[in-house]
Order: C-alpha cells, then sequence, then structure tokens
C-alpha cells in the first residue's frame, strides 16, 4: 500500500487538485472511492499509507469539516460492513478506528481554528450530553459530533457506549439542555425509549431537549417521535442547527 499511495494515488490527487480548468473557487469534496481506498489503508499493518493518503486529501483542498463527516465516519462504517461480510477481522477493525481516533485528535486544533462566522453572543453556556446505549460499539459518529458542537461553543460531555445508568446519574447530577442519543440497529428501539423515559424524569433540567440521530434514524426518521425524542438530524450542521432552535424554544417558554 505505501509504494502504490507514494507512486500513484498521492499524484494523482494532488494533480487533479491543481489541473487548469478546475473550478478552484469551490473546495474539493471526498468521494466514494476516496473513503474505500482510505478505510483499506487503515487495515494495513503499518500506519503511514492511511496518514500519507489523509496528507493527500488535505494538500487537494477538502475542507477539514468533510474530512471528518465524509470520510472519517463513512471510512469507520464501512470497515464495520467489511467485518460483517468477513473481509476483515475484529482486531482489525479496532485498530481502523483507533487510528482514525489518533487522527481526529492530532487535527482537532485545526478543526477548532476553521470555525467561520463569529458565534452568536449568548446569555448562559449551553451544555450536551451525548450517548450511545451500553454496550453499543459503533461510537466514533458520536465522537464527530461533539467535536462539532464544542467548536461551535457548546460544553459537550460524550459518553460512548456508558455502564448502564451513567447517563441518568449524569443527568440527575448536572444541568444540560440537550440530551444526544445514537442508535445503529433495531433491538436498540426499546431500550432507547426507556432511556429518554427515564432521562426526562431524572434531569435537573425540567425541559431538557432530547435528540436521536445514528444509523438506526436515518433509516427510519419516524421513529424519533414513536421514542418520544425531540428531533433527529442527518448529520453533524443539521443537529448543531436543530439543537440550538430547541433549546431557544425552550427558552421562551420558561420566560413566557
Amino acid at each position: 500500500w505505501l509504494s502504490l499511495i507514494e507512486s500513484e494515488i498521492i499524484p494523482r490527487l494532488v494533480e487533479a487538485h491543481r489541473a487548469p480548468g478546475g473550478n478552484r473557487s469551490q473546495p474539493a469534496a471526498i468521494y466514494s472511492g476516496d473513503v474505500e481506498s482510505f478505510a483499506l489503508t487503515l487495515l494495513d499493518p503499518s500506519r503511514e499509507p492511511a496518514e500519507l493518503l489523509l496528507a493527500a486529501y488535505c494538500e487537494r483542498g477538502v475542507p477539514l469539516d468533510a474530512i471528518y463527516l465524509d470520510l472519517f465516519a463513512p471510512a469507520a462504517r464501512l470497515l464495520g460492513d467489511m467485518w460483517l461480510v468477513d473481509q476483515c477481522n475484529f482486531s482489525q477493525v479496532t485498530l481502523g478506528l483507533w487510528r482514525i481516533r489518533g487522527m481526529m485528535h492530532e487535527l482537532s486544533p485545526s478543526f477548532h481554528a476553521s470555525s467561520t462566522g463569529i458565534q452568536p453572543q449568548r446569555s448562559a453556556e449551553r451544555r450536551i450530553l451525548l450517548a450511545t446505549l451500553p454496550g453499543q460499539q459503533h461510537t466514533l459518529g458520536l465522537s464527530v459530533l461533539s467535536e462539532f458542537f464544542r467548536r461551535d461553543g457548546w460544553i459537550a460531555l460524550c459518553i460512548p457506549s456508558p455502564e448502564p445508568g451513567l447517563t441518568q446519574s449524569t443527568l440527575s447530577g448536572h444541568w444540560f439542555d440537550v440530551f444526544a442519543l445514537s442508535a445503529s440497529m433495531d433491538s436498540e428501539i426499546g431500550d432507547l425509549e426507556k432511556t429518554i423515559r427515564a432521562a426526562r424524569k431524572t434531569s435537573q433540567n425540567p425541559r431538557l431537549v432530547v435528540l436521536v440521530g445514528g444509523p438506526l434514524f436515518l433509516r427510519n426518521p419516524e421513529l424519533c417521535d414513536m421514542i418520544g425524542a425531540d428531533g433527529t438530524a442527518a448529520d453533524a450542521p443539521s443537529a448543531l442547527q436543530l439543537a440550538a432552535r430547541l433549546v431557544q424554544v425552550q427558552q421562551d417558554v420558561r420566560l413566557n
């Protein structure tokens, strides 16, 4: 992989970015083939191929928002799909996800510095608790979402795969404006409903906003109303807008 990336893939990516006639005013994008190539390099025994490919995408002009949303998260899902059909083993998937998290950590300062525009003035800080159900293995998307909220000025606490009862005790012990739950499988629907009901009962905030997301709700967004949540969003920017709007509605209700 290393020699292939250095000799063929990176030169093609850079040349495509610099090619005359291309629309240089538009940022470069991540395509499905990019995700597949990146996911495969994550399975390599060496970390260098994935790091070189990531550097090539950045050199091509892909913004960090797209790296997080269109490369990291889809590559993680693809690794999971490959494991389900026995194209790789669990150890390889674990290593690949660990490498993505390492890249996110390294890019985090630049990502937070890349915020566009001026954050609106707020009368008080906003707090969000992000979690999955206990035992959930698909947690990278939740980590990506928390990065977007932090960059927008929220106090974000992310608890991937919590111990049973931890989210409820956290909500009862601390004030949060929003509780965000991520889910992947149909088998989680019943537990999601119970978790949301318990969250509303134990939360310090009597008007807690509950958002849901993840692959389960991408497939069936109508489940949001069925389990008692306030809303769902397909991606991080949409979740930010929805959370801010619903929190503002709750504040207006309290004032009136």
